[in-house]
């Protein structure tokens, strides 16, 4: 009777195949991590286009003036300009970005302010300012110069007694900047992805913004102004690796004309060419 030999694989044949398979795991890997974080930068990116056109419905709906930074009676929990757009949306969900540790949607916690930003004017803040400065910092200064100039657009709706809970905010209030005060408003950086709803600006009642760090209790550190937490960035301000990771990730930026996208800090801080002295993207008089 004929038998037919039966043949195996070798040990050696199955140390290849396997040696394939982890060569090829370790080239896809990093391809779908990188393709995960592509995902979730777009979805913010879309989330921070659609509050951007929110906040362009509140205006039109205003006179032509945008969402108030804060509003408080001294007596009560201040809102923000993220509850101020959310008849427009009605969903806080948009408010948090995929990559932010922060994820709850309680409109009577902290977690929703923490993902996007936009920026008070400076004269609601301390004493009242004509504008902001960037930090004079050796390590912001890879990236901008100290004492660049730029403001924010937003009003405030403090105390009339400056009680409570108006966290660096001028009593009484300070109106905003109304849109024919933008002198180009496809330039002019509205709401970005930030670590604070005014992202950072008005909370210490300070000049001095870009450059510097802060948080709330019991939260991430995090840069002031822009948050670079995409692409290789991180949602926390490391002060012995900041000079470093401000460069390496991308933040999303919502303009005032309604259109949005990515870029890199280096470029987002450029000075603007018709000024020096200011911010492009961050200087409405433009």
């Amino acid at each position: 009777m004929n038998r037919t030999a039966k043949r195996g694989f070798t040990l050696i044949e199955l140390l290849v195949v396997i040696a394939i398979i982890a060569i090829l795991a370790a080239i896809l890997f990093p391809v779908f991590a990188q393709a995960r974080e592509s995902a979730r930068k777009t979805v913010c990116l879309s989330n921070t286009k659609q509050v951007m056109l929110a906040g362009l419905m509140y205006l039109q709906d205003y006179d032509e003036t945008p969402t108030l930074s804060m509003a408080t009676d001294g007596q009560t929990f201040f809102n923000t300009w993220q509850d101020l757009t959310q008849p427009y949306t009605k969903n806080y969900g948009l408010l948090i970005c995929p990559n932010s540790p922060y994820k709850s949607t309680d409109p009577n916690g902290f977690e929703y302010w923490m993902s996007e930003g936009i920026l008070p004017v400076a004269s609601s803040v301390g004493t009242g300012f004509s504008n902001y400065l960037t930090r004079t910092k050796p390590w912001i200064q890879n990236y901008v110069p100290g004492d660049i100039k730029y403001n924010g657009i937003s009003g405030n709706g403090g105390a009339p007694d400056g009680s409570g809970l108006n966290y660096g905010f001028k009593p009484n209030g300070n109106p905003g900047q109304p849109l024919a005060a933008v002198g180009s408003p496809a330039e002019y950086a509205y709401m970005f992805d930030s670590g604070n709803f005014d992202a950072w600006h008005g909370i210490y009642g300070q000049q001095s913004g870009i450059g510097w760090c802060g948080g709330w209790v019991g939260y991430d550190y995090s840069f002031f102004g822009p948050q670079p937490r995409h692409t290789g960035g991180s949602n926390k301000c490391v002060v012995a690796s900041r000079a470093t990771d401000y460069g390496v990730g991308m933040i999303n930026v919502a303009f005032f004309d309604g259109h949005s996208k990515s870029m890199k800090m280096g470029q987002f801080l450029q000075l603007n060419p018709n000024d020096p002295t200011t911010l492009r993207y961050l200087w409405p008089n433009n």
